[in-house]
């Protein structure tokens, strides 16, 4: 994954998921994102379509 595929990925999941911190992506396994916010928490997402649900 390029940076500017993984900045679409972190926007699109701020933006649905309102964050107001900020993400990085720790690992990709096809349509599960692992993310770590910068509290230090890990939290996985799927993706279903064009949303962004948690696991």
């Amino acid at each position: 994954m390029d940076a500017q595929e993984e900045k679409k990925i972190i926007e699109d999941i701020m933006k649905q998921r309102r964050m107001s911190y900020s993400i990085e992506i720790l690992d990709v396994q096809g349509d599960k994102y692992t993310i770590r916010n910068n509290f230090g928490s890990t939290i996985v997402y799927v993706k279903k379509g064009e949303i962004y649900f948690l696991e």
